[in-house]
């Protein structure tokens, strides 16, 4: 057998040991449905060292192999179950928590819109730069959500803001800035109940049942 063969038959039969491995019944009581008694524990080597533990040494192994230069489309463990050999995996990220309240992202973020949002005059028709930079955080910041604007849509964040809001403008608002939505993309998606707006305020937990 040529030598490139060997190679790719060792490297076959490890990704093949890798995935199977973990499915294996770990002792005689899960082949033989509980009946026999459990395989004791390891016993510690004569110099004291800690047990050996084969699957433990096959990870450690698995870990010193080179990965392949492949695009990193397996998570790494523990999202994924195993670490297959050669091919590379990325980590997980895991996602921010759901925004409970708009209130707090709406006051921090909305100031430099006001003047725009409750005016009526003519002579300022589009927002100020200041405006259209507050809005990106909407999109970027995890403690809020671009769903909160939907309250400065529907007039329900009229009182953070000095004087009732323009209702053409704030529909405007993304569009005149940048953002591809047009005054009626933000109509249709603020009055769609399959978006699930966060509230203003946060839902208060429910007091404890006493016993």
């Amino acid at each position: 057998m040529a030598p490139s063969n060997k190679c790719t038959l060792a490297i076959a039969l490890l990704v093949a040991f890798a995935v199977v491995a973990p499915l294996l019944p770990s002792s005689a009581a899960a082949r033989d449905g509980g009946a026999a008694k459990a395989a004791p524990a390891p016993a510690p080597s004569a110099s004291g060292d800690a047990p050996l533990h084969p699957m433990g040494l096959i990870d450690d192994i698995i870990g010193l192999i080179p990965d392949l230069p492949l695009p990193r489309i397996l998570p790494c463990p523990p999202a994924f179950p195993i670490k297959i050999p050669f091919i590379p995996c990325h980590n997980v990220t895991a996602p921010p928590p759901p925004v409970t309240e708009c209130r707090p992202g709406l006051a921090k973020y909305m100031p430099p819109c006001a003047s725009f949002l409750t005016s009526d005059d003519s002579s300022v028709p589009s927002p100020p730069s200041k405006c259209c930079h507050v809005i990106k955080p909407f999109f970027e910041d995890g403690s809020t959500s671009p769903l909160c604007l939907c309250h400065v849509v529907n007039g329900d964040a009229g009182n953070l803001l000095p004087a009732p809001v323009n209702h053409t403008r704030a529909t405007s608002l993304l569009e005149q800035c940048g953002y591809g939505f047009t005054s009626d993309n933000v109509t249709d998606i603020c009055s769609n109940r399959d978006f699930i707006i966060p509230p203003m305020d946060a839902v208060p937990s429910p007091p404890p049942r006493r016993h």
